[in-house]
Formats: C-alpha cells, sequence, structure tokens
C-alpha cells in the first residue's frame, strides 16, 4: 500500500468519525439523510396548587416516552412518539394511558445562524384513561416550535424558543404559549443545557389567563459518538392564578419534573 493510498483511507476514517461525532441533544438536532434516532425517556413530576384559596394538594405523574425521528434530508425530519402515563394518583382506569404524537423539523442556517421549525400533532383516546364509557372522544392538539440560535464555536449555542400549542375539534380551544432562553454547550463526551422558560394559557372563558417562569436544565454524557445518556428537570420559579376553561381559579405554588433519558444514533 503506498502512502497516497494510506493518507485516502486516514482521511475518510478521520471523515467518517467526524459524522458520527455530532451533538445528539442541542437544540437544533436532527437525524442525517437515511438516519434514525431513538429518544427513550421516563419522567416523573410533581405539582403543588389549589383551588379558589382551597388548601394545597400535591398531584404526581409519572410518563415513559418513546421517539424514533428520521433523516429525510440532513435539514428535513419526520418523528413519531407514543407516551404512556402511568396512574400515580388512582384517578385513571389502568396503567395504560397512551398519547400519540407524529412530527416535523425543519433546520436551515445563515453563516452561524441557526433556524428550526417544527410542528407536532398530538392525539390521546379517554377511554384508554378512564374506560369505555367514558362520552369524551379522542382530544387533539398542535403545536409549533419556531427556533434561532447562534453557533459561537467550540460547541456554544445560546438560542430562543417560541411555542404554540393549540386544541383542535373542541369547543375550548385552549391555547398554550411559551418563550425559552438558553443555552447549549457540547463538548463531544458530554452536553450541558440550561434555559428559562416563560409560559401563559388562553382558553374562550379567560383571554387573560395565569403565568408560570420555570427553569430547564439538561446534562448528558456520551457513552459512545453515537449515544448519550442524561438526566433532564424542570422547576417553577414562579406561577399566578390560572382558569380554567370553566372559570374556576387554580393557585400553582409549586411545581418540579425530574427524568432520564437515552439517546442513540443509528
Amino acid at each position: 500500500m503506498n502512502y497516497k493510498t494510506i493518507l485516502m483511507a486516514s482521511a475518510a476514517m478521520l471523515f467518517a468519525s467526524q459524522a458520527v461525532a455530532e451533538d445528539l441533544t442541542g437544540a437544533f438536532s436532527v437525524p442525517g439523510e437515511g438516519q434514525f434516532t431513538s429518544d427513550t425517556s421516563i419522567k416523573m413530576s410533581r405539582e403543588k396548587a389549589g383551588w379558589r384559596g382551597d388548601r394545597y394538594f400535591a398531584t404526581d405523574s409519572l410518563a415513559a416516552q418513546e421517539t424514533i425521528e428520521y433523516g429525510i434530508t440532513d435539514k428535513f425530519s419526520v418523528n413519531a412518539s407514543i407516551i404512556n402515563n402511568f396512574d400515580k394518583e388512582g384517578l385513571y382506569n389502568n396503567d395504560h394511558n397512551f398519547e400519540y404524537h407524529v412530527g416535523a423539523k425543519y433546520n436551515t442556517r445563515c453563516n452561524n445562524n441557526l433556524f428550526q421549525v417544527a410542528t407536532t400533532y398530538k392525539t390521546a383516546n379517554p377511554k384508554d384513561y378512564y374506560g369505555k364509557h367514558t362520552p369524551e372522544r379522542w382530544g387533539k392538539a398542535v403545536d409549533l416550535d419556531l427556533k434561532a440560535g447562534l453557533d459561537m464555536g467550540n460547541g456554544l449555542t445560546p438560542y430562543i424558543v417560541y411555542s404554540i400549542e393549540s386544541e383542535i375539534d373542541t369547543s375550548s380551544r385552549s391555547l398554550s404559549q411559551s418563550v425559552s432562553a438558553g443555552i447549549h454547550k457540547y463538548t463531544g463526551e458530554w452536553a450541558l443545557d440550561g434555559a428559562v422558560r416563560y409560559s401563559w394559557d388562553k382558553n374562550n372563558k379567560d383571554p387573560k389567563n395565569g403565568t408560570e417562569i420555570w427553569f430547564d436544565a439538561e446534562a448528558d454524557y456520551y457513552v459512545k459518538d453515537n449515544a448519550a445518556i442524561g438526566i433532564y428537570g424542570s422547576y417553577l420559579i414562579n406561577a399566578h392564578d390560572m382558569k380554567d376553561a370553566a372559570g374556576d381559579v387554580l393557585r400553582v405554588k409549586d411545581g418540579h419534573e425530574i427524568g432520564i433519558r437515552f439517546k442513540v444514533l443509528f
């Protein structure tokens, strides 16, 4: 084997390793053309709240989620998720309470400026939760995420996100919105992410609904170039009174969430 062949083989190996060793956990992450990602997570959350000044009560939840994403091109991907909400409070019919999501993402960039548009359709069958005799129909919602960020080099990416979600095929048509500002750091072996999120809700009964401020954080370790395991969580910093579709006032006192995830590219 001559030196030219050796150099070409070395360059090919270097390019291949760089193609695999990519950030799987950032806000703008999508699989490359013809590639899949599997994102498996489980999370626990607790909220303390009270109706119309009543004593506060805690509500616990536990959910597991699997998301498969496929790269149509290096910039455009489609995804599908299934979520199981376990019955922690004795409110549901059993422990098989599913949500189904399908969505798409599109990335683009201009120099070091990053942009992403993502949309998701969500649905769930109330009969999974409350039994076959419930009169409620399938719940349906659509959300849209608009993201912008700056690639500052050395794996450092500050970003902002605007999200909006609306119920469809229902009279209340509740509308949830949020704005997040965060920063992501990726080194090749680990990744850190932190963001402050401001959210607010509206419905037809009360156009001036409550607001919440959250701190979101995540830390991931790359066990292999194409696989990362991480821990993530959210903490409620502040909340104002909220109203549901019936006009009842809900006062939220405390809330937090913690979870683990495993993401792999193949």
